[in-house]
């Protein structure tokens, strides 16, 4: 499962790039095909085939009327989504709703794009929940770290072809400002990343994730802020290798639906590989308890689509096993939440824990 919260996103997406004509076009379009194979459906034979044993008040003969009846009537509904997005993708530039085109194959979430008048009461929720998160672990003696990961449209600003809205231009220095002030270490990843930018891509291409070299690059930048609170780490050793390079469709191609090589093209990557070298290993299960957990969104979730092995990047720049509580498909909200309550944290009580906040995420509700 992918973590691209398309059922948060917002009705209010302002994009530039796009010409007027896409106002109207859509819909047109879309009305014409809907008009006419809902009157196709209508005539059909289906159309006059009716539930039996249904309840009508509840809406329950509706329903099922309309799965069994009318839906499989109605010809050309999928087909013709993906015609118009097809279309719009080579006629104007524009993916469906959901992603953002940029230059040279580059697709952003359309997250990143939009604002809401809410926004400001929003992020002032998370900062006072990232201090109660604070305060909570503290009552056991542990300290949190934010990893605070820059939006992609942030990072590749200069690959854009739509402007980001004004308002958010001062939410990551802004929020890291709040946390930074409320003794919350909160170091500046937007200026590592931005420096390491020169060694290779760090986020995918057609992706809403960073990339092996992105997870990385983070990791060595938190290694030393953790090591900086002094926790007693238990010694552990890692190796790191690389697979051979393979192509990857990134979860944002969804959103452009054009036949293979018409569209941006996959990304290659070289999926890391942390091997640990010494005797040790599985702190929950032996006599040692690891001092430090990773909490956050599937830019840390261990899984079969997790390629960039950010808590193994972690582990080997600390020199000590991480124990890994993210989560995937949640926001960074949520698994810290279940986190707090968890097993997890009752049998390895921890001496730092380090959260993993996508920007993209500050401004969704949960």
């Amino acid at each position: 499962m992918t973590e691209f919260a398309q059922d948060n996103l917002k009705s209010n997406l302002d994009n530039p790039a796009a010409p007027s004509v896409l106002q109207w076009l859509p819909a047109a379009f879309l009305l014409g095909v809907v008009g006419i194979g809902a009157a196709l459906a209508v005539t059909s034979k289906g159309a006059r085939t009716f539930p039996v044993g249904q309840d009508v008040v509840t809406g329950q003969w509706m329903g099922t009327y309309e799965k069994n009846n009318l839906d499989p009537g109605v010809p050309w509904r999928d087909a013709s989504v993906n015609l118009w997005g097809g279309l719009n993708y080579r006629a104007f530039g524009e993916a469906r709703e959901g992603a953002v085109v940029g230059k040279d194959g580059w697709l952003f979430t359309s997250e990143e794009f939009q604002t809401d008048k809410t926004d400001a009461v929003e992020i002032a929720g998370k900062v006072a929940y990232i201090k109660q998160v604070r305060d909570d672990l503290a009552k056991d003696g542990a300290k949190l770290v934010v990893a605070l990961i820059p939006a992609k449209a942030r990072l590749y600003a200069e690959d854009l072809r739509a402007k980001v809205p004004g308002q958010t231009a001062p939410l990551y220095e802004a929020f890291r400002e709040h946390l930074s002030k409320a003794g919350i270490p909160t170091p500046d990843l937007l200026a590592a990343m931005r420096a390491a930018k020169v060694q290779g891509n760090l986020f995918f291409h057609t992706d809403t994730h960073w990339t092996p070299l992105g997870a990385e690059v983070v990791a060595q930048v938190l290694a030393p802020v953790v090591k900086g609170l002094n926790p007693d780490l238990p010694a552990a050793t890692y190796s790191a290798s690389e697979k051979p390079p393979v192509q990857r469709s990134g979860d944002l191609l969804r959103y452009v639906p054009v036949p293979e090589g018409e569209g941006p093209a996959p990304d290659t990557v070289q999926e890391g590989v942390y091997s640990r070298t010494d005797d040790g290993g599985g702190g929950l299960l032996g006599d040692v308890t690891l001092a430090v957990t990773l909490v956050g969104t599937s830019y840390s979730a261990p899984s079969q689509n997790n390629i960039w092995h950010f808590d193994g990047a972690l582990s080997k720049a600390l020199g000590t096993e991480v124990l890994n509580a993210a989560q995937e498909g949640k926001g960074p909200i949520i698994p810290m939440r279940e986190y707090l309550k968890s097993q997890e944290r009752k049998h390895n009580p921890p001496q730092v824990v380090v959260w993993e906040i996508p920007e993209r995420f500050l401004r969704t509700r949960y």
